[in-house]
């Protein structure tokens, strides 16, 4: 099928992250985060594949005993992710991270998670909002992180509707 790639939102691809890509995993069921003031540590997605729930990779963790941890799991297979927003910013000298993140379904919306706007400096920050509607059109996350946060997200989005899943 083909997708639409969108983003990164944060550290793009040539800011020195590890890239991942989950691109094709279409049926998240749910996600683990955590976080803290100042930017989102890790996140682990949860797909329902081959008749079986299971964990992504953990994209970054680093826990200094300050965190806070959320597990949210979705009413899969009625409840689906619509949307995803939230804020990157430059903090500083570093590079940019997320700082904070919000997903939406069709049933509601978990977050946000973080803080958005740490900094006072507007050019340092980048507000994002990935509407991808009813249809079932995700496709999967990308992103990049780096030695202790997440630092950048973004989405595929199906180009059209898979009847099968309708």
């Amino acid at each position: 099928m083909n997708m639409i790639k969108i983003g990164p939102v944060g550290a793009g691809y040539g800011a020195g992250g590890i890239i991942w890509d989950e691109k094709g995993r279409d049926q998240v069921a749910g996600f683990l985060i955590s976080y803290n003031e100042n930017a989102i540590l890790s996140l682990q997605f949860l797909y329902y594949e081959d008749d079986n729930f299971v964990l992504s990779t953990l994209f970054y963790y680093a826990d200094d005993g300050f965190n806070d941890h959320s597990a949210i799991v979705f009413d899969y297979p009625s409840e689906l992710l619509t949307s995803i927003s939230g804020s990157s910013e430059k903090v500083g000298n570093d590079k940019p991270v997320l700082t904070s993140i919000k997903f939406g379904t069709n049933k509601g919306s978990y977050g946000p998670f973080g803080t958005p706007k740490v900094t006072t400096e507007p050019n340092n920050i980048a507000d994002f909002d990935f509407q991808i509607g009813n249809h079932r059109l995700f496709g999967g996350f990308h992103g990049t992180e780096n030695y202790r946060r997440v630092q950048s997200i973004g989405v595929y989005v199906k180009t059209q509707v898979n009847d099968q899943l309708q």
